[in-house]
């Protein structure tokens, strides 16, 4: 039954339902008192129908039984219809409020990644929106520079090695391009492809399963990732070819004190290792004042050079001043930082000056400090890589000496440097 109610501007058509679904009990029993009610009119009804019958020939009853079975069957099949046309409906809204849903989370994901102008940048929006579309799972961000992966973002609980991830994103990328998801020793892969070139990959662990539909809506989210990551990348090249020092190839000193304060918190926040080298080339005034300027640019340009070979693509070398060259090693503890510092040590005693120097050679000494886990004064911090700095020179130059409060660490590269 429809109501028409005036309105402002108009009227409303309402429809009022007499039965609803849970009054079947009550319509039967109406039915029943209405047949007890009128059985005496019906019986006379159906007697007159049956003299028409017999006058005129004609099966009126039967004819009214059949038309009256068509119709509520017609009556039932239109119920069945509207029902499932109810729930293709309810399933629609749902589905398009999932959809409202992911846009959302999209639409915030997109917001955060414009502003971003640098990795940092990146780690704290994709920390803060992945979860979203994991719903929690454990994720990790991989960075793809150069041919070299970095692990930007990793699960709080995760412990695995940097390269056992690594081993996973080149498997994972190795397989991108078919229409199945890519799962690899208990993950999904998603990688980020901008232009036919990989600039990282996102892993998120399977378990619970990820359904396609979740599937979907993390590649969404990577894809419009991918091109924020590409962008940083680009920022962050264009920003460090001004910052560079056109001789060694390394960053100025005031990066290196804007890298080293942002890398500590980072390793506060991530309790992550970080740790630090501080060298520089033995008697390298002598070797200007005796062979002449051109010789000592020579030998910073060999050293940054052969820097280059020895790093990851995450180290960030410095020249911190004249000789002087500081390497920032994120995600690094003291036993692998001094390994690195021994290694550099050997890779440039081998560096010789031209024949017409007498072909003379260069050694360094170093520093090595790991950071505490309350350290956050990147000031300090030299402080004490210049006090292991100072140590290796006062006994003898050509080797290596850990801050004092690395002592397991120091007493070891000594071992190994007396070896050497």
């Amino acid at each position: 039954m429809a109501v028409l109610l005036p309105l402002e501007h108009g009227v409303k058509r309402i429809t009022v339902r007499l039965f609803g679904r849970s009054d079947t009990s009550l319509a039967a029993a109406l039915v029943v008192g209405g047949f007890l009610l009128f059985h005496q009119p019906l019986r006379v009804l159906f007697v007159a129908a049956s003299d028409v019958e017999r006058q005129y020939h004609l099966d009126l009853v039967q004819s009214l039984v059949v038309l009256s079975a068509v119709l509520a069957f017609h009556q039932y099949r239109k119920r069945q219809d509207a029902n499932t046309e109810l729930a293709a409906a309810a399933a629609e809204g749902r589905q398009a409020q999932l959809r409202l849903q992911e846009l959302e989370r999209l639409v915030g994901l997109g917001r955060a990644m414009a502003i971003a102008v640098d990795f940092t940048g990146l780690h704290h929006a994709w920390s803060r929106y992945l979860p979203r579309f994991t719903q929690d799972r454990s994720s990790w961000l991989l960075i793809c520079q150069q041919g070299c992966w970095d692990v930007l973002v990793r699960d709080a609980d995760d412990r695995r090695p940097a390269e056992e991830l690594e081993s996973i994103a080149q498997r994972g990328l190795a397989a991108a391009g078919g229409d199945d998801a890519i799962r690899i020793d208990g993950m999904v892969c998603f990688p980020m492809i901008v232009g036919g070139k990989p600039v990282g990959l996102v892993l998120v662990k399977d378990e619970p399963v990820l359904s396609a539909q979740d599937c979907r809506g993390i590649e969404a989210a990577v894809a419009l990732a991918a091109i924020s990551v590409r962008n940083v990348q680009t920022l962050i090249e264009t920003r460090e070819n001004s910052l560079r020092d056109g001789l060694t190839g390394c960053f100025n000193r005031a990066h290196a004190m804007e890298t080293l304060t942002s890398e500590l918190r980072r390793a506060q926040r991530g309790r992550t290792p970080l740790s630090m080298i501080m060298f520089d080339v033995d008697e390298f005034k002598r070797v200007n004042d005796t062979y002449g300027h051109l010789a000592g640019d020579h030998v910073l340009a060999e050293v940054g050079a052969r820097l280059s070979a020895l790093l990851r693509t995450s180290d960030v070398k410095c020249r911190y001043g004249g000789d002087e060259f500081l390497l920032i090693l994120p995600d690094t503890p003291a036993a692998g930082a001094g390994q690195l510092a021994e290694s550099i040590r050997r890779e440039i005693s081998r560096i010789a000056l031209p024949a017409e120097t007498g072909g003379a050679h260069i050694t360094v000494s170093s520093g090595v400090v790991t950071a505490t886990r309350e350290e956050l004064d990147a000031r300090a911090f030299i402080a004490r890589a210049d006090r292991a700095l100072y140590t290796a020179k006062h006994a003898g130059r050509n080797r290596v000496c850990a801050a004092d409060a690395d002592t397991v660490v120091a007493a070891r590269l000594r071992l190994v440097s007396a070896a050497g």
